[in-house]
């Protein structure tokens, strides 16, 4: 099916197109030779005319499901795989050429490539205010912890389930 969009993308336009491959290497790789295998798929793009307008290398992620993959000594089953994406940005035609290279690339796990957009879709963390801070998580365990020791009154009691109760 991928094929089908590619070579509908061909057909309709021939300027240059932006996109993204996310891919999945396998970890039996060296933490050293990583930065080979990333390499390698960096220069099929650009030995096919791609400009690079932004990447990540790749890191070690757990899997959702575990990934079998045919190799030398038979099939290997991968639960875990080092995860890189490279947007970039080539034409239409060369599309094909660039997903045909990156297929026969024997440590490459899995890939996908997907027409994007130029703009930046980096991953940007959390605003802090939304992170837990361990030192107040634990005051207000405290405190709660403090407040289930003392005994309540049945006038505490009745006047908070009435400013609970909505009217």
């Amino acid at each position: 099916m991928a094929e089908e969009i590619i070579d509908q993308d061909i057909t309709i336009n021939d300027e240059l197109k932006i996109y993204e491959l996310g891919f999945h290497i396998i970890p039996s790789i060296t933490s050293e030779d990583i930065g080979a295998e990333f390499s390698k798929v960096k220069s099929i793009i650009e030995e096919k005319g791609g400009n690079f307008i932004s990447e990540e290398f790749p890191k070690l992620r757990p899997l959702a499901y575990q990934i079998a993959k045919a190799g030398r000594g038979g099939k290997q089953k991968y639960d875990q795989a080092y995860f890189s994406w490279i947007k970039f940005q080539a034409e239409p035609e060369s599309l094909l050429e660039i997903k045909k290279a990156v297929e026969v690339q024997e440590n490459i796990l899995r890939f996908i490539i997907i027409k994007t957009i130029k703009e930046s879709t980096l991953y940007t963390p959390k605003p802090s205010y939304l992170r837990s801070d361990p030192n107040r998580i634990a005051k207000r365990n405290q405190e709660e912890k403090e407040k289930a020791e003392k005994p309540i009154s049945e006038a505490e009691l009745d006047k908070t389930i009435e400013e609970l109760v909505i009217s």
